[in-house]
């Protein structure tokens, strides 16, 4: 008897055996953490999960505020990127009514922004106001046109959760959602809390206590005294023509958006207060493409009702006062809640004030 074969053959034996019993233990591993990920639905897409009210667990907005643009307890939301992100849903609640849910998001493009809301649009059918906040990526050329800015990648945006397909809902199994998962699981039974709030509101600046005005300045300026921002000598000039040819491509989606409101939707566009010294130096040719883009963003306004343009990147008390800011373009959270009642101002009692223009309605 040949002993050599039958040790080989044993060894073989024993080696399949032992394959299939890793191949059965991974997939009932897998299977039962998927089960897990799919009933605690960290970001609230699957339809046949149990119904409890999920939280943002996380501050990745693009993965959960969409749980927020879809609730039927909101019926007003704001729509941008981290230059609005402190406008309190509280405030604007009691300053212009309605239930507001704070929808920006950090570094979103002009295209994000359309995605979020589009999103909350189709699943509300009385919206009572919108508040869309503009900057550099509805404007500037080179930006504006982009699907994605900063460090955000077309990876890095999770498409599934907002388009029309119910196909393709269920989350991908991976280590973050696996994580996510288990922190909505926590929230859930009362085990842990998150920062993030269920309207969207999260201060996501230093506490104020940490204030340090000259870390602003060097911020702002580079440079712990403050600096004047030189003008353009001689300025620029552009002739109508030459206005008319400048080209704005992200101003088609904000069209699409104004297009998509309802005639009794209030409709608040705004230009968010860049300090003074990040704004386009006055007689430079960057003055004039801003000009011009405003101007375009109060025509497209015109042609819808209820709404509204006001301008808050303009030289005035808050934007030449540096304690106002942590760099150049956040504002603290003081700032943010003088700017919700000054949008009150201006929309309710259509008043004046020299920290604002409105730009429509005139």
């Amino acid at each position: 008897m040949d002993t050599r074969n039958f040790s080989t053959s044993s060894s073989e034996r024993q080696w399949r055996a032992f394959t299939r019993t890793l191949v059965w233990v991974l997939l009932i591993v897998t299977g039962s953490l998927y089960a897990f990920v799919l009933v605690v639905d960290p970001y609230d897409t699957v339809p046949f999960s149990p119904q409890f009210e999920r939280v943002p667990v996380d501050g990745i907005q693009r993965l959960f505020h969409p749980m927020l643009a879809k609730r039927s307890s909101f019926d007003s939301a704001v729509i941008g990127n981290s230059n609005i992100r402190l406008l309190k849903p509280e405030q604007l609640n009691a300053v212009l009514g309605g239930r507001f849910a704070n929808l920006g998001m950090n570094a979103a493009s002009s295209w994000e922004q359309l995605q979020m809301f589009r999103l909350f649009r189709r699943h509300h059918q009385e919206i009572g106001t919108v508040i869309f906040g503009l900057d550099y990526l509805w404007c500037i050329a080179g930006w504006a046109d982009q699907y994605f800015v900063g460090s955000v990648t077309a990876a890095d945006f999770p498409a599934w959760i907002y388009d029309d397909s119910p196909w393709n809902d269920l989350p991908p199994l991976n280590i973050p959602v696996l994580t996510h998962a288990w922190r909505q699981m926590l929230a859930s039974t009362g085990l842990s809390e998150y920062e993030p709030g269920l309207d969207g509101y999260t201060v996501f600046t230093k506490p104020m206590a940490e204030y340090d005005l000259d870390k602003a300045r060097m911020e702002i300026y580079g440079a712990t005294e403050p600096k004047l921002k030189p003008l353009v000598v001689p300025p620029v000039r552009m002739s109508p023509a030459e206005r008319a040819e400048l080209a704005y491509p992200a101003l088609d989606r904000l069209e699409s958006m104004l297009s998509e409101l309802g005639p009794d939707t209030r409709k608040i566009v705004l230009f968010v207060p860049y300090h003074r010294y990040f704004q386009a130096a006055p007689g430079s040719r960057d003055a004039i493409v801003w000009d011009e883009c405003k101007a375009r963003v109060a025509a497209l306004a015109s042609e819808h009702a209820n709404a509204y343009v006001l301008d808050f990147m303009i030289e005035s008390d808050i934007t030449t006062t540096d304690k106002n800011y942590w760099d150049a373009a956040h504002y603290t959270v003081p700032t943010a809640e003088l700017l919700g009642s000054l949008i009150g101002k201006a929309v309710l009692e259509r008043g004046t004030d020299p920290r604002f223009n409105l730009l429509y309605p005139k």
